[in-house]
């Protein structure tokens, strides 16, 4: 049944905004429902149909057409009637079973042209509704001069300084599932991301502009606003890691500190570093690194010494990330502490380095830095994501 409504995607092209197995599940708990019925002549208890009410809660916060999951509902339950004892014989109850499910046909038709044109209408509404977050950040980031004017228009009232957040979201692990679905998912996730960014603080309300890849929020600064809290939330929200560079300044700011953050992502990523909320106190010294020049180039070169080793860059990119812990280092690369040490004298011996003292450490770590940055040139732009 499910092969001929949907079909396969290079056979046809139908809308795709519920996931396959979505349907699936759906159908086949409602014909085993419908079959449980007819063999038992009673209704299902309440607590059978919480799976309905968790997955109904569950789509309308993704946005699932509502008539995608009342069509796979009735066919379920029509799928239980024709497989029913009752209908295996021919006659009287065989045509009265066809005629239940022509009936049960016209209420699939009927109620999805009704629900989707409902939700159509309803949709459009909203979308038609104020939407000022793009025209008042837009205004705030580029410094024109003309966001008090848009908030009072709006009858917004604008904080004197703001968290500024630039935000990075990578694709949720349902995206890449099926590559037909990943749109959809993708959506779905970015919906809610907006979800938590509306109800996050009524007194506190954001300014945002995010696809599905990233964005930027402004965030009042008042006492008892926490930018972690934010970001924890919208990655809760996402089901996904975020990673975010912020920092907090006046509104008259906002527009030149937004590049500096947005460079500071760039470079978050392009070190690899974990996903979290990175401060620009936090990247001080991987931005000195990062200035291109000689003085890179040359830190460049001081780790060439290691590179006929398969083992030596490796190890010490983990002693380093490990914040010089030893058997940390070890665990992570499955090894004997005895192994690392060894490893770290080589490293010294041909490096003429040290590091097991902060002044071989330091100098060795920005080497790596400006090794990994080296070795990726080309800029990454956050906005263009």
């Amino acid at each position: 049944m499910l092969d001929q409504y949907i079909g396969e995607p290079e056979d046809t092209p139908p809308p795709r905004d519920c996931a396959r197995g979505e349907l699936d599940d759906m159908t086949t708990t409602c014909c085993e429902l419908a079959t449980g019925v007819l063999e038992s002549g009673r209704q299902p208890i309440p607590g059978a149909l919480d799976i309905f009410r968790d997955a109904a809660t569950r789509w309308a916060r993704d946005g699932v057409p509502l008539g995608q999951i009342q069509h796979a509902i009735n066919e379920g339950c029509a799928m239980g009637l024709r497989n029913s004892p009752r209908s295996a014989d021919d006659g009287t109850d065989g045509e009265m079973v066809d005629s239940t499910v022509l009936i049960m046909e016209l209420l699939d038709a009927v109620t999805e042209s009704v629900s989707d044109a409902y939700l159509a209408e309803f949709r459009t509404l909203t979308q038609n509704g104020p939407h000022h977050d793009v025209e008042l950040l837009d205004a705030l980031l580029t410094g024109d001069g003309t966001a008090r004017k848009i908030a009072d228009r709006m009858g917004a009232l604008l904080a004197e300084d703001y968290h500024v957040l630039a935000l990075h979201f990578p694709a949720h692990a349902d995206e890449g599932v099926r590559r037909t679905d990943a749109t959809m998912m993708a959506a779905r996730k970015l919906r809610r991301i907006h979800a938590a960014l509306a109800t996050f603080d009524a007194d506190c309300a954001p300014i945002a502009s995010i696809s599905a890849t990233g964005g930027t929020v402004l965030l009042p600064d008042i006492p008892g606003v926490d930018v972690d809290v934010l970001v924890d939330r919208l990655a809760d929200a996402g089901q996904i890691a975020i990673t975010a560079t912020t920092a907090s300044v006046e509104i008259d700011d906002i527009s030149t500190t937004a590049s500096h953050l947005y460079e500071l992502l760039s470079l978050v990523r392009r070190l690899r570093y974990a996903p979290g909320t990175y401060r620009i106190s936090d990247l001080v010294f991987e931005y000195q690194v990062s200035r291109p020049g000689l003085g890179r180039k040359h830190l460049v070169t001081l780790i060439d010494p290691l590179r006929d080793s398969v083992d030596l860059l490796p190890t010490l990119h983990a002693f380093v990330d490990s914040d010089s812990n030893r058997k940390k280092t070890a665990t992570w690369l499955t090894v004997h502490p005895n192994t690392v040490d060894y490893r770290l004298k080589r490293v010294e011996q041909l490096t003429g380095l040290d590091p097991m003292k902060p002044s071989g450490l330091r100098r060795l770590h920005a080497a790596l830095i400006a090794d990994r940055l080296e070795a990726r040139r080309a800029p990454v732009d956050e906005r263009k994501l």
